[in-house]
């Protein structure tokens, strides 16, 4: 499995950590979509797990993020796109209350290819 990706599944689960640390993650989010088209279908599924694991906790790293920097003003300084939604979670952290049982929910992960 890619360094990377275990870095950044690991990192999901500590929402906790600081808002620089969750910085980090999310450049480490940005590498992994660079690369995700080369990933298996086992590591593909690990990496919808761990953004699972970013959306069931999006309020408390927006949290700690908005104390470090202002998302907002950060997409619109680097022309960040909305595929890139994990930079969003300023704007996704106003989701009904049924994205915090996202993590409840049961893991249905197919390739693209097989579709």
């Amino acid at each position: 499995m890619n360094q990377l990706l275990k870095n950044y599944a690991i990192q999901m689960d500590y929402p906790t950590v600081s808002g620089a640390e969750h910085l980090e993650t999310l450049e480490i989010r940005d590498q992994l979509s660079e690369i995700e088209s080369s990933f298996s279908v086992e590591d593909r599924a690990f990496l919808f797990a761990a953004d699972r694991k970013l959306m069931a906790n999006i309020i408390a790293i927006h949290q700690e993020l908005s104390r470090f920097i202002d998302l907002a003003k950060y997409r619109s300084e680097q022309h960040i796109s909305p595929q890139q939604w994990w930079w969003y979670l300023d704007v996704l952290s106003y989701l009904p209350n049924t994205v915090s049982s996202i993590e409840q929910a049961p893991i249905e992960y197919r390739d693209a290819k097989s579709a």
